[in-house]
């Protein structure tokens, strides 16, 4: 972000808070930071994604751990009391959490990965905007333990779209890079298909992120290893198969997140 870009921070309760990039400090790389508690007023909630943004226009795309998603006008967050407001309305049994929200176009497509190695791709163009009280569609349609880990939008030009991989990196430091063109496009709240064939040696999915063949990622993990690759390592593999290791785990770490680092 730069410094005037209004930073927004939804949390997995559904609700979104704002601050100017100003507002939160630089540190360096080992700091610690901050505790956005104290920043924002967060109550019994944690941040589950925080979005960058220079003009209120466009749209949203918010997706739910049960694979619920939902698009709105960004125009929808202009005006955010300092206690937060309400993005989408979850089940007040909290069997459900937001987990993701991502900038989307006309035309774009929509790509969930799940925890148990499924993975779907449908047009945004089945999605209507809705308001902020709304709880969204079906996405995905989830076998009983299984949870959405990643969502991702997808380019509508073929151009862009054949620069795109998406990796997917699992529990126990398994990672592979599969071309979008091996998922088939299938209509919103299908079953999906094959992501990655999940074992116990892999683990569970732990993320799914869109890369480039310039890009770098970093991985982290819960007791807070660090390792920073580039993508191109990553070899090819197709939908079913396992993956190759990517990160030596200790005993009983495992993986957590993953993010993309776009070279300049």
């Amino acid at each position: 972000c730069s410094t005037h870009d209004n930073l927004l921070f939804f949390t997995n309760k559904g609700k979104v808070y704002a601050l100017q990039a100003y507002q939160v400090p630089e540190a360096t790389r080992y700091a610690k930071g901050k505790a956005l508690v104290n920043m924002l007023g967060l109550q019994g909630e944690n941040v589950a994604t925080t979005l960058a943004v220079k003009s209120f226009e466009g749209s949203l795309a918010l997706c739910t751990k049960k694979g619920m998603i939902k698009m709105m006008d960004v125009s929808n967050f202009e005006k955010i009391r300092g206690s937060g407001i309400i993005a989408i309305t979850l089940p007040e049994d909290g069997s459900d959490e937001l987990i993701d929200a991502k900038f989307l176009k006309e035309k774009d497509e929509i790509f969930l990965g799940t925890k148990e190695g499924i993975a779907i791709r449908f047009l945004s163009s089945d999605l209507r905007s809705v308001g902020r009280a709304a709880y969204g569609v079906i996405g995905i349609r989830l076998d009983k333990d299984d949870c959405v880990v990643g969502a991702e939008i997808l380019p509508a030009t073929k151009e862009e779209l054949d620069k795109i991989s998406i990796l997917t990196v699992t529990e126990k430091g398994f990672g592979k890079r599969t071309e979008i063109d091996k998922y088939r496009k299938t209509a919103r709240a299908g079953k999906g298909v094959t992501n990655l064939k999940v074992t116990d040696k892999t683990g569970a999915v732990a993320s799914i992120i869109k890369v480039t063949d310039e890009d770098s990622i970093i991985v982290t993990t819960q007791k807070g290893m660090v390792i920073r690759t580039n993508v191109k390592n990553i070899r090819y593999a197709g939908r079913s198969t396992q993956g190759v290791r990517i990160i030596k785990l200790a005993e009983n770490d495992k993986v957590i997140g993953m993010a993309r680092i776009r070279e300049e």
